[in-house]
């Protein structure tokens, strides 16, 4: 099977590629460094400049595409952000409805954001979009995906934790001695997931032809924040840990910070749970190696 991957130089990418690679998958790349490689292909998504050649001849295309949204008092642009997900996916969207031979398979990246914050609420892949930013953001990313032709899967995903994760490399760098034990009360359920189980469930998800729309990448066992934290502080081992007021996750993060940090989601994975797929982690203790 062809699989063609764009975002393959971050932390999910390059898991990714690596985890089907050794499962005989045949991988290529979509990559905006105009290099010679065999495998790899320029893009150019802001110009519309894409090989056209090597999207009819992908079995499957996983677009991973979308710049981080948060980091610690770096504050990144909102358009940039926009930018980063709606046009690489436009491009994408206009090269498949263009093709005479198009992929079987789109997966494209989404995020839990949809949700927006919603206490005392389960949510699954039919409940609606909530109040923000992020939820604003990913129903027009979504509402990109339209093909006559190709099964196509939205990947909301949860934070993804593992050894080099955004999240624990964030708290590895800023937490070595000083560990942080909440943001804001901490009682808000975060939607996580291991990296290993966002990996098996990407392969479940190309196997299982069933599987279209939106897709939940969470655990099955909810946790609130401060219990995630908790696991995270077994790994790291800190010698102080602090309590970070929610007034403060504005001057760190930036505006998005509090709809990230703060939202409380009870996310359940209804698709996945239902088409029997099998987790690794149960906690996020077990996805940081």
């Amino acid at each position: 099977m062809k699989i063609l991957v764009t975002g393959s130089s971050g932390y999910l990418g390059e898991n990714l590629i690596n985890f089907l690679s050794e499962k005989k998958f045949n991988i290529s790349r979509l990559t905006r460094k105009n290099e010679t490689h065999k495998d790899n292909f320029y893009w150019d998504p802001e110009n519309k400049n894409i090989n056209h050649k090597i999207v009819e001849n992908s079995d499957v295309i996983i677009n991973l595409n979308g710049k981080r949204i948060i980091r610690p008092i770096i504050r990144e642009d909102i358009s940039e952000i926009r930018k980063s997900r709606i046009n690489p996916t436009q491009t994408l969207i206009d090269a498949i409805n263009k093709s005479k031979n198009p992929p079987k398979l789109l997966i494209s990246a989404s995020a839990c954001g949809f949700y927006g914050n919603r206490s005392n609420e389960i949510l699954d892949e039919n409940s609606p979009k909530g109040r923000g930013f992020l939820p604003d953001l990913v129903e027009e990313w979504e509402t990109i995906h339209k093909s006559k032709s190709s099964r196509i899967v939205n990947l909301r995903f949860g934070t993804v934790l593992g050894n080099r994760s955004p999240m624990i490399s964030m708290m590895k760098k800023y937490s070595s001695i000083i560990g942080v034990s909440s943001f804001g009360k901490g009682d808000n359920y975060f939607p996580w997931i291991g990296l290993i189980d966002s990996l098996r469930a990407i392969e479940h998800i190309i196997q299982d032809e069933k599987i279209n729309g939106p897709v939940n990448i969470t655990s099955y066992k909810p946790y609130i924040l401060r219990d995630v934290l908790e696991d995270i502080n077994l790994r790291l081992k800190p010698i102080l840990k602090l309590k970070i007021p929610g007034e403060v996750i504005k001057i760190l993060f930036g505006g998005l910070g509090d709809e990230i940090m703060l939202s409380n989601q009870n996310i359940k994975p209804r698709i996945l749970l239902e088409s029997s797929f099998n987790w690794i982690n149960s906690t996020p203790f077990s996805s940081i190696s």
